[in-house]
């Protein structure tokens, strides 16, 4: 035992030296392994972060527009606004309504034979039939002047609806290699984007983690979700609320997944289906 040693153990000075800088340089490769390749420390450390909704033009509680939002769900928005198109586009036809139409027309051949009768039998009466079609012409004309003055404010109202924070889609992080949980949502206002965790969102940690948009599906292979994909940056925290920036010309019906992705080792580590909300 002694001779192994002593062949492993150098005698001189400098081979002692020499050994010492060697195991100094595996231990450093080993910790920047441990720590800053693999960050195997990362495992037992969380990052939580509570971002505030993002802010837009116009002020709005962002809480309580997700919340109504969430109530609502994709499905039953779009089923609501159908229905309200459908009554306000014909409403139902009643026996009281064929009805109706029916005495008005017969009032108007009443009225039409009074009117012709008027005219054969006295002059006066037909002066003043005229008399009286002028004055309903005017009040025709300033009927249709309001009417349009209605509609141009009705018009100027949708504008600024149109013009308003609104949620436009809608997800739930489901796990692939590692758990993830929450909810991502979509907020814009016509003219800013976001994608924002919320306050419930969770994963494990890990280095080089980033925040993607994918057109391929929640899950499909690693290599179909790189193939066509757009990185918003670094994840900020793998727990609690953080918001993204969405340029403007993503189109968010292909690029519809959206996903927790490690750079580094190519491993995804959950992902969300974003569905619209009408």
């Amino acid at each position: 035992m002694r001779r192994l040693l002593g062949k492993l153990i150098p005698r001189s000075a400098g081979g002692r030296w020499f050994l010492g800088v060697g195991a100094a340089a595996v231990i450093g490769v080993g910790i920047y392994l441990v720590f800053f390749v693999f960050a195997f420390h990362l495992i037992f450390v969380d990052e939580v972060v509570d971002e505030e909704g993002p802010e837009f033009a116009v002020e709005v509680d962002i809480d309580e527009l997700i919340s109504e939002a969430l109530d609502a769900g994709p499905v039953a928005t779009t089923a609501a606004v159908a229905a309200t198109g459908s009554d306000d586009a014909e409403g139902p036809v009643t026996d009281q309504s064929m009805s109706v139409g029916e005495h008005s027309a017969d009032e108007a051949d009443a009225t039409g034979g009074a009117a012709g009768s008027a005219e054969s039998g006295d002059s006066a009466g037909a002066a003043g039939s005229a008399d009286s079609s002028e004055s309903d012409g005017s009040g025709d004309a300033e009927a249709a002047a309001e009417s349009d003055a209605g509609s141009g404010a009705g018009d100027e109202g949708s504008g600024e609806e149109a013009q308003g924070v609104r949620v436009a889609y809608v997800g739930s992080f489901g796990p692939r290699s590692h758990p993830a949980e929450g909810t991502a949502v979509v907020l814009t206002d016509g003219t800013q984007t976001f994608l924002r965790f919320d306050d419930d969102f969770a994963t494990d940690n890990g280095p080089d983690l980033n925040v993607y948009l994918h057109t391929a599906s929640p899950d499909a292979s690693v290599d179909d979700l790189v193939g066509d994909f757009i990185d918003l940056g670094d994840l900020k925290g793998n727990i609690g609320a953080q918001n993204f920036v969405i340029p403007s010309d993503v189109d968010l019906d292909r690029y519809s997944t959206v996903s927790v992705w490690c750079v580094r080792f190519r491993v995804v580590f959950g992902t969300a289906a974003l569905a619209p909300m009408n």
